[in-house]
């Protein structure tokens, strides 16, 4: 998880200052995994407007600070920059998808998941709302809501189909829908089987109790 979100961190902060493609949703430990940009700090000359135009902007300053904290290790001071920057404009979804990675990383995933759903509704390229779906599927695993999980996956899917330019995993919500099926019928047999199991644990002591009664009145 470190290694994946330090680099969708300082991939996006690249995107924001370069206007570059933003990075596609990334797959879990074991899957497909794009390498890691370089993440250059923005410079002190660095021309500057309000606006973002012509310079960089407050907004994207406290994006970028944000971002050198959290490679930094410094997941407290991530998460006041990426709050400073939402601050600063809360229209964009950026700042929410990155405030939930750094929130997820400090172990909040309810703070997580709020950011992740904001992020839903904001201005971004098709690119980081894929990638936000990916991460609030991801993060229904992590709460073990199976079904949950299914379906986020399936949101995920069916935006990437509906958006050709969000570049994105397919596959890998293909093989999760596959994987929760197989979990949540293992589930339920398992339920069956213990179901089965207190039953006849309830018999077996229910008979004790009566042969008791009978020992006890032929004595």
């Amino acid at each position: 998880m470190q290694d994946r979100s330090l680099a969708v961190v300082a991939s996006l902060a690249l995107a924001v200052v370069f206007s570059a493609a933003p990075v596609a949703a990334q797959p879990p430990a074991g899957t497909e995994k794009p390498q890691a940009a370089a993440a250059p700090d923005a410079a002190p000359s660095q021309r500057k407007d309000p606006n973002g135009h012509t310079g960089i902007s407050p907004y994207t300053e406290q994006v970028l600070k944000g971002q050198a904290s959290f490679v930094a290790r410094d997941i407290p001071g991530a998460i006041a920059a990426f709050q400073d920057a939402i601050k600063l404009d809360s229209s964009k979804m950026l700042g929410f998808y990155l405030l939930g990675e750094a929130m997820l990383e400090s172990g909040n995933t309810a703070e997580a998941e709020t950011a992740w759903n904001t992020a839903i509704g904001k201005k971004g390229t098709e690119e980081l709302h894929a990638k936000v779906l990916f991460c609030l599927a991801d993060l229904r695993e992590r709460q073990k809501n199976w079904q949950a999980a299914k379906e986020a996956w399936g949101a995920y899917s069916t935006f990437l189909t509906s958006n050709p330019k969000a570049t994105g995993y397919p596959a890998t919500a293909a093989e999760r829908q596959k994987q929760l099926d197989r979990r949540m019928k293992d589930e339920k047999d398992y339920a069956a089987v213990k179901e089965r199991i207190v039953q006849r644990e309830a018999e077996r002591q229910k008979e004790a109790e009566e042969n008791a009664k009978k020992d006890k009145l032929n004595r």
